[in-house]
């Protein structure tokens, strides 16, 4: 992957690498990217932590088939970014393949020279 220099062009090529190691199940590489003091929110009030949010992405009992990011708007500032867009899981369940589509809010801040996930929220279908 060529470098990339305009903020809103790394941003935007993170947030599709989170989608893809969501996918994978790769906690370890997620837990380089999120920031030491990580939020995952809901609308219905939930709050987790780091540490909950990657054991769920763990635990997913679905086969993951692909996720992916549509629709993205990505607004920067020298002090974060606001990413917001659709994110479509395709997963392989016991009955048959289905689609899910979320809609989200993802804010990125700038630590230590390097962009990383600060908040995620969830706001459903």
């Amino acid at each position: 992957m060529a470098d990339v220099t305009n903020p809103a062009e790394q941003v935007e090529a993170l947030a599709h690498r989170i989608a893809e190691a969501i996918g994978r199940r790769d906690v370890a590489w997620l837990k380089l990217v999120l920031a030491p003091d990580f939020k995952h929110r809901t609308v219905a009030g939930t709050v987790s932590d780091a540490d909950s949010f990657l054991e769920a992405v763990a635990a997913i009992q679905a086969e993951i088939l692909s996720v992916t990011l549509q629709g993205l708007t990505i607004d920067v500032a020298d002090f974060g970014a606001l990413v917001t867009g659709v994110q479509v899981a395709r997963v392989r369940l016991a009955d048959g393949e289905v689609e899910d589509e979320r809609r989200f809010v993802d804010w990125f801040a700038k630590i230590g020279g390097a962009w990383r996930l600060r908040v995620a929220i969830d706001l459903g279908n």
